[in-house]
């Protein structure tokens, strides 16, 4: 079967945008100590302390989670009268052997596509990812006299200047970058930089690599550039919030993602919606990222995957975060007049 040792060689929202990774595992790299061999990653699962300290608040979360369609599978299959059977694939951009253990089900489905489809066909070269970057300071820079100083209020700009020595950055050298930079570089835990640079995969691209070995056809639902402008759209001054929320809590990324990996384990994708408001103290902020970053970029992948769905024999392998929701892609494709059925 094609694929067959696929990931054992080795990766939001369910984290962020496949570029601001892969970028961040470049660009980033300064801020964590790159000569520790120890690839294991810390953190704990929010939900399950807060099961233990405030059940009620727990059980709210819960029932938030209930009330978000198709939010309990990361794979389904797709299928549409005279038309063979296409894919759908929940992933998370993270190296941990949980998510490279592939739901019940993937290889035989991986085994009879012929075309796998990701947010970005260049996730199989992260280096040009990267590059990419740089492209457009535009994007990533402020411009003009602004530095960061300048648009914080002072207690602000302690608070991530704090935050951000605390993570081994010095606040001078990221002076003149936009907040969605600098917070989408933060995405990244200091063991996924470490595991990439002993030659770990994060799913996203191990799958890439892997169909183009097979011989599957690999498109990108996305370009580098759209995944900038999603990112830059955000206003900064939401996501300035954002980033502080970030800074304030205690061991950062390496919570929120230990607890996105247990909920993705368990299939359950809704719950990172109840995540991002336990985690958030301003709503507006959380959703105006929320609504350019996944349920935007959402109806561009459902579009320009149709009409690979449409000749069937089709993977699609997109972030978790994309799948559940009114609209969400499972959703989106329904609409389209494809039967999506939970394989999990």
């Amino acid at each position: 079967m094609p694929g067959h040792n696929m990931l054992f060689t080795s990766r939001a929202f369910a984290n962020g945008p496949l570029l601001i990774m892969a970028a961040a595992l470049t660009i980033f790299s300064f801020s964590h100590a790159l000569a520790d061999d120890e690839l294991a990653c810390s953190g704990k699962n929010l939900f399950a302390q807060l099961k233990r300290e405030d059940p009620v608040r727990f059980e709210k979360a819960i029932e938030r989670a209930e009330t978000i369609p198709n939010g309990n599978a990361i794979f389904w299959k797709i299928e549409k009268s005279g038309v063979e059977p296409s894919w759908l694939l929940g992933t998370m951009h993270v190296s941990d052997p949980r998510v490279l253990d592939m739901p019940v089900g993937f290889y035989q489905a991986y085994g009879a596509v012929d075309t796998l489809t990701v947010e970005l066909a260049e996730v199989a070269e992260p280096e040009k990812l990267a590059i990419e970057i740089l492209k457009h300071p535009e994007l990533t820079t402020l411009q003009g006299d602004q530095t960061l100083d300048h648009i914080l209020p002072p207690d602000a700009t302690s608070d991530v200047a704090a935050g951000l020595k605390k993570r081994g950055i010095n606040m001078n050298l990221m002076a003149k970058m936009r907040p969605w930079f600098i917070y989408m570089g933060l995405q990244t835990r200091g063991c996924d930089i470490r595991r990439s640079a002993k030659g770990f995969k994060v799913l996203d691209e191990a799958l890439a690599l892997d169909a183009l070995n097979d011989g599957i056809r690999l498109v990108g639902l996305e370009t580098p550039a759209e995944q900038f402008e999603a990112m830059s759209d955000v206003p900064d001054n939401f996501m300035l919030q954002n980033l502080r929320e970030l800074l304030a809590l205690p061991n950062g990324m390496d919570d929120i993602t230990e607890t996105m990996i247990d909920l993705y384990d368990q299939g359950k994708v809704g719950m990172i919606f109840s995540l991002i408001e336990f985690v958030s103290t301003d709503q507006a902020a959380a959703k105006a990222l929320e609504s350019r970053l996944i349920t935007d970029r959402n109806k561009v992948m459902a579009e320009r995957a149709k009409p690979y769905l449409d000749n069937g024999r089709t993977m699609i392998a997109v972030g978790a975060a994309h799948l559940p929701g009114g609209e969400g892609l499972v959703e989106l494709l329904r609409k389209q007049g494809f039967t999506v059925t939970a394989v999990n």
